[in-house]
């Protein structure tokens, strides 16, 4: 189901807002409702070289046999047909940082291909009900990613 220019314009407004107040508190508050996380990514802009701050909603996928923690992320920008600025950032320079929580942490952003991108695609289908109208609401195809504590 794709969403009107009302409902997008609202999700936006909502993004904006509880993004500054991720922003000012480093992740904090870091959950939404009973299964969707927000974080704070941090990047270096792939043109200006210059620190960049996003507030996004991400899939944890941690692997507490590996001892690893990591965040999955659909470059999705609200179902838009260009995919956003941090996605380019992280393709430019993958190393980054991640304030979820009040934490701050360096990861390595990992861009899936193939299998691996269609099931985990799948999985965050299942996760978060945008990502899963995302999929049929663009015709360009949506980069995931995995950002996996360094």
């Amino acid at each position: 189901m794709a969403y009107g220019p009302i409902a997008r314009r609202w999700f936006q407004t909502f993004a904006k807002v509880h993004g500054g107040l991720l922003v000012r508190t480093d992740g904090r508050p870091h959950r939404l409702g009973r299964s969707q996380y927000a974080l704070v990514l941090v990047t270096v802009g792939a043109k200006t070289g210059r620190q960049r701050v996003v507030p996004l909603l991400y899939m944890p996928d941690d692997d507490p046999a590996a001892d690893e923690r990591a965040f999955v992320l659909i470059a999705s920008n609200y179902g838009q047909e260009r995919p956003p600025a941090w996605y380019f950032n992280l393709r430019a320079t993958p190393d980054a940082e991640v304030r979820v929580a009040g934490r701050r942490l360096e990861v390595r952003a990992h861009e899936l291909t193939g299998d691996e991108r269609a099931a985990m695609l799948e999985r965050c289908a299942a996760y978060n009900k945008q990502w899963r109208d995302y999929r049929t609401s663009v015709s360009r195809h949506l980069p995931v990613l995995r950002l996996v504590a360094r």
